[in-house]
């Protein structure tokens, strides 16, 4: 682990040092997240997300970004019967350490010809890239506690993300991300280890939202 801290530190330092234009930031929000083929459905699992981040830009529409993040991931599933009683408790709580490499692009204008022509009055940048994250911790509850899981979570999770950041000035910003686990690597095995094409297991599925400084 401490390795691996190592690694990213010094990545972000060879970033900072090639960059044409180079922004440092901070991000606090929070994921909503599922695990797909839990048999749970849903964005049930709110949990906390926070981090720090470099930018650089190449152009006026192109730049990168890596970051170090502290992002909860998992699932939950409440069941109640018609008297309010619990009928049923399931979560998982996977604490990771991510690493999201994304490449910027900033849009000037969203247009659909003969119906919208929209150019934006703030800066408006879509990110697109990958992540390895690190997991810390997973565990499954059933209403007794957290617990070990019996099969056992993948240590490391590769995922593929998609966000959008809004600027209302320079310093603040609103950003939203979607992340999902890459197929071909679960984030744990289908009980038995059965496989269905790209179905190899669990996934990580998740939404975050969140608040921006950059300095």
């Amino acid at each position: 682990m401490n390795k691996f801290l190592i690694l990213i530190f010094l990545t972000l330092f060879s970033i900072s040092l090639n960059a044409q234009s180079f922004y440092g930031g901070i991000i606090v929000g929070t994921t909503l997240s599922q695990v797909d083929g839990d048999d749970y459905g849903g964005f049930h699992k709110i949990s906390p997300l926070g981090g720090v981040y470099v930018r650089n830009t190449y152009n006026s529409n192109w730049g990168t970004s890596l970051g170090i993040e502290y992002k909860q991931k998992g699932s939950k599933d409440v069941s109640k019967d018609e008297y309010g009683y619990v009928t049923n408790y399931y979560a998982m709580r996977l604490d990771y350490i991510e690493v999201p490499f994304l490449v910027n692009y900033k849009l000037n204008k969203f247009k659909i010809p003969k119906l919208v022509d929209y150019s934006f009055k703030n800066d408006f940048w879509i990110d697109f890239g990958v992540s390895g994250a690190y997991l810390i911790k997973g565990t499954d509850d059933y209403g007794h506690g957290p617990t070990l899981p019996v099969r056992e979570f993948r240590k490391y999770e590769v995922a593929c993300h998609f966000g959008i950041n809004y600027y209302f000035n320079s310093h603040w910003i609103f950003h939203t991300r979607f992340s999902y686990t890459f197929p071909l690597l679960p984030i744990r095995k289908h009980p038995g280890g059965q496989v269905y094409w790209l179905n190899r297991g669990q996934y990580n599925h998740n939404l975050s939202f969140a608040i921006k400084y950059e300095f």
